[in-house]
């Protein structure tokens, strides 16, 4: 596997988990609608942070994921997408603010 698909593969599923959520929050009426689209939208908030603010990414991941599974924790699909998006966010935040590597010979380490 190499370093881009390494690197980026937890960050595409973090996505998609999210834009469930924001697919369950259309669906839902009251608060949960509200919690779903916030939540899904912080979620993304979290993902595009991850660069910078590595604390406040991991922040915005559990308070974009738990309050819904929190209200809904009668439904099975709300627990499990939180579930899911908390430890492949945490993998998705870890790697995106790791420096990237790559081939960094020249042409004079080579002849060497």
């Amino acid at each position: 596997m190499n370093d881009t698909l390494r690197r980026t593969w937890p960050s595409v599923l973090v996505v998609l988990l999210a834009l469930l959520y924001v697919w369950i929050g259309v669906a839902a009426h009251g608060w949960d609608r509200t919690l779903g689209l916030g939540g899904g939208v912080v979620i993304l908030a979290a993902i595009a942070a991850a660069r910078q603010a590595v604390p406040g990414a991991y922040a915005l991941l559990v308070i974009g994921a738990l309050p819904l599974a929190i209200v809904t924790w009668w439904s099975i699909t709300t627990p499990v997408l939180a579930i899911l998006i908390l430890p492949l966010g945490w993998t998705a935040v870890r790697h995106l603010r790791q420096p990237r590597t790559g081939p960094t010979s020249t042409a004079s380490e080579s002849a060497a």
